[in-house]
């Protein structure tokens, strides 16, 4: 297993999601991710305050998330910064068509541009658990303290125990872990929810990591596009999956952690 590179792994994936039709959000694109990413809208995004403010997102990907803001919120201003150069390119002209301009940033990963507390709301969506290196996380949150006035609102997959991915690319850390080195930036934990797919995670983790995965003998990559009969197989019983997620709750998988400045 080759080292994980965080620049050369979302320059790869930032490739294969250019050979997709629609190419807004990184990541597989199945039935079970679009479920998830509707819930995601209505329960996580939708319900971040964005009016006149001054707005970052760390790790903007295909540019899905700053399109939603600026197509349905009325920001300040909005900033994105990225560590993949395919991503700022695909991003640029994914949002290029929105009214309200928006401002990206290519990164090292290390360092933000931007100065002290010029940004009012920053913001990531499973970004910081892709930072597997300790220091490299802990630097980076120190970077989002920095340049962030009022509030942080971090929205990343949370184990009951640190986990790492099987090709190494991310890590599930506790919400305590995020209070605690939040805290050393001065801000403190305010709110915490879950998206609670618990059921749908399950059903698509048995089809499409165990079932389909071995059958076709190699390793899906992520972003790569999947054939019809896959998609037939994740998305069919979703409807049944959306009553279920409601009914069995869990405090892990993918959390809203809304960090406020003390």
């Amino acid at each position: 297993m080759q080292e994980y590179d965080p620049e050369a792994y979302w320059s790869r994936v930032g490739q294969d999601i250019q050979k997709r039709g629609e190419n807004f959000v990184a990541g597989d694109d199945n039935p079970f991710y679009r479920y998830k990413r509707e819930k995601f809208l209505a329960r996580f995004l939708d319900t971040i305050d964005f009016e006149n403010k001054t707005v970052l997102e760390v790790g903007f990907g295909p540019g899905g998330n700053l399109r939603h803001i600026a197509q349905h919120h009325k920001s300040r201003k909005l900033l994105g910064v990225d560590i993949a150069q395919t991503m700022h390119d695909l991003a640029s002209r994914n949002l290029a068509p929105c009214r309200q301009p928006v401002e990206l940033h290519k990164i090292d990963g290390r360092e933000l541009p931007f100065p002290d507390k010029s940004v009012d709301l920053t913001f990531t969506v499973t970004v910081l658990q892709h930072n597997t290196i300790e220091d490299m996380f802990v630097r980076m949150v120190g970077e989002i303290g920095r340049v962030t006035s009022d509030e942080a609102v971090i929205m990343e997959d949370i184990g009951t125990s640190p986990k790492r991915g099987a090709e190494g690319s991310f890590v599930r850390r506790q919400v305590d872990v995020y209070r605690k080195v939040f805290a050393k930036s001065g801000f403190r934990l305010a709110d915490v929810s879950f998206l609670n797919t618990r059921v749908s995670s399950f059903w698509h983790n048995l089809v499409f990591l165990q079932l389909y995965k071995r059958l076709a003998g190699r390793r899906q990559t992520e972003g790569e596009p999947i054939g019809a009969v896959i998609r037939t197989l994740i998305g069919g019983p979703l409807p049944l999956m959306r009553i279920l997620d409601i009914l069995w709750v869990e405090k892990k998988h993918l959390a809203k952690m809304v960090f406020r400045r003390e």
